[in-house]
Order: C-alpha cells, then sequence, then structure tokens
C-alpha cells in the first residue's frame, strides 16, 4: 500500500527547513547533556556545573548528623524513600 502526498516547492523547502532545525535542536540537547569520561578534568568541571545548577533549583539533600546520614545511605540500601531529606520538604516544614 503506498501513500503519495503532493507538496508544493515552498512547502517542501520549509518542511526541509523545519526538519533541519529538529536536527539540530536534538544534537544540541545530546551534546549538552552527553557526559564527558568521568574522572577526567572535563568531567569534574562537568559535574560540579551540573551540582551547583541543582543546588540552585533547591534539588539536593540536607542532612544535619550522623544519624541522619546512616539513616540516608541504610536507605539507599534498602531501596527507601530518602524524600524526608529533600531540601525543599525540609524548608515547608
Amino acid at each position: 500500500m503506498e501513500q503519495v502526498i503532493q507538496l508544493s516547492q515552498s512547502q517542501f523547502e520549509t518542511l526541509l527547513q523545519r526538519l533541519s532545525r529538529l536536527e539540530k535542536m536534538v544534537a544540541k540537547l545530546l551534546v549538552k547533556e552527553e557526559e564527558p569520561m568521568e574522572g577526567t578534568d572535563e568531567w569534574w568541571e562537568w559535574s560540579d556545573k551540573k551540582a551547583l545548577e541543582e543546588i540552585k533549583k533547591g534539588e539536593y539533600y540536607e542532612l544535619k548528623d550522623k544519624k541522619e546520614l546512616d539513616d540516608f545511605f541504610n536507605n539507599i540500601i534498602k531501596e527507601k524513600s530518602n524524600k524526608k531529606y529533600d531540601h525543599k520538604i525540609r524548608q515547608n516544614c
């Protein structure tokens, strides 16, 4: 089963321009989100930048003492939530 769609030259050019724009956007996103090789200077810069962005957004955990630190890691081992240590939740309490 074959379908044929007829386009004018201007419609075809518009379609190609949009496709090209989308390809460039996807390429930028892939480069932007691609993690450099771990441990390299480039990776440390990338990691620090990403961490600072998360801190500015308030996306981090707050641990106030050793008991909370132990509980936090035990929750990770047990695959339990650590939401109670989320900065945004603690800020609203």
